[in-house]
């Protein structure tokens, strides 16, 4: 595919101005960032996934999803790398912590995946609505009243953290102390810093015995419905499950709560147009999905041969990081009217193909409750800060405030 006509021969190794990929996401305007890579290189331009560690960046709306979809072409088991097969990163680095093959949906693709999602799915859809919705009011409720009482709180690690830390804990049947170490050691293999390897190690050996347990004692919680489901061929696959359950959910739960009560807090438009009712809340949150995705860089695709992309030439065995981010703000795509862009479900913030979001039912009700909650108490609370003092977290796969700092008044 190419939006140029013209196919460049540039190999990664050979830019040396790489940007690195962390810095693009905690940028103050990312899509600045893109833009001015797209102008640079086109619709895929060379990356850092940390120095000296390259990749390509598709920043292209038709690019993104076209490495998304093409299972045959890219494909998201990393043993395909060429810089895993050749042992070019180093084993302790913090990219193998977020990017080292595990048994799970995740780094699989065709049969195998299809296999491994089944339970996944599956486990899902048992899940019932209302058991979800009861644990997220019962964990608002408690956790505001008590921020309330204090006068002033951080609304990201004491309410867009916590909440969905209690509902995981609840869902999966975990103790709440297990569920906050994973939280922990979740952050840091996101981190990018030394800290990201010993994370990685730490957070298996939770897994390990945390299955082990509910395979002793099942109970009725996600654990125990995909250790009983036949599509498991052992506990490292539900060691895999778990774990990408816990990660993906994690991240853009609290991403995407924080985000959107930043923008309630800090953007006052925005916050009109919501009280107002210009737009739905289930609305609101897709458009806060859509213009500051969670995840904005999905995991890396592998090219299983040499192919053309966006005017480039890929070699086989390079990484192609999706940038749902830009693919979003892709002028091809975008409307520039803000009410055209209320339900354009162009967006790839969830995915597409056979690796898109599996929870896309569960994930937007809890996130529509803990926002809901939030917009009862909106009114007796101000930010502390100004918010051009407010600052995203420094990761490559994530986006959200760091903190925010909020007054009841």
């Amino acid at each position: 595919m190419s939006l140029t006509g013209a196919v460049r021969v540039v190999r990664l190794e050979e830019v040396t101005d790489r940007p690195l990929l962390a810095d693009l996401a905690g940028a103050p305007d990312p899509v600045e960032r893109y833009e001015a890579l797209r102008s640079r290189w086109g619709a895929l331009a060379p990356v850092d996934l940390e120095p000296g560690v390259p990749a390509w960046l598709a920043l292209g709306h038709a690019e993104v999803a076209a490495v998304l979809r093409n299972e045959a072409l890219f494909t998201r088991d990393s043993r395909h790398w060429r810089y895993e097969a050749e042992r070019l990163v180093a084993w302790r680095s913090p990219t193998r912590a977020v990017l080292a093959q595990r048994d799970s949906a995740h780094d699989r693709d065709g049969a195998e995946h299809r296999r491994l999602r089944t339970a996944l799915a599956d486990a899902l859809d048992a899940v019932e609505e209302k058991r979800v919705v009861r644990a997220v009011d019962v964990a608002c409720g408690s956790v505001l009243d008590r921020l309330a009482a204090r006068g002033s709180a951080d609304m990201v690690a004491q309410y867009a953290v916590d909440v969905p830390v209690r509902v995981l804990a609840d869902l999966l049947g975990m103790t709440l102390g297990d569920a906050r170490r994973m939280h922990e050691l979740t952050v840091a293999q996101r981190s990018g810093t030394e800290a990201a390897y010993p994370a990685a190690v730490e957070a298996e050996d939770l897994l390990a015995g945390f299955v082990a347990a509910r395979r002793a004692e099942p109970s009725d919680d996600l654990t125990s419905a995909l250790l009983a489901h036949p599509a498991h061929e052992n506990d490292l696959e539900v060691m895999g499950a778990v774990g990408l359950l816990f990660a993906t959910a994690h991240d853009a739960e609290i991403a995407w709560i924080a985000t959107a009560l930043q923008r309630l807090l800090a953007d006052p438009a925005f916050a009109a147009r919501l009280h107002g009712g210009r737009i739905s809340l289930d609305d609101a949150l897709d458009e806060v999905a859509r213009d500051t995705p969670p995840l904005p860089h999905l995991r890396p695709r592998y090219a299983l041969a040499d192919c053309e992309l966006g005017g480039q030439a890929v070699a086989a065995g390079d990484a192609v990081v999706p940038a749902v981010a830009a693919a979003n703000a892709d002028r091809a795509v975008r409307a520039a009217d803000d009410w055209e862009r209320v339900d354009a479900r162009f967006h790839l913030t969830w995915g597409t193909g056979a690796h898109a979001c599996p929870a896309h039912r569960t994930a937007p009700v809890i996130t529509r409750t803990v926002v809901g909650h939030f917009l009862a108490r909106v009114a007796g609370m101000e930010l502390a800060v100004p918010p051009a003092d407010l600052a995203p977290v420094r990761s490559a796969w994530v986006r959200h405030p760091r903190e925010l700092p909020v007054r009841f008044v």
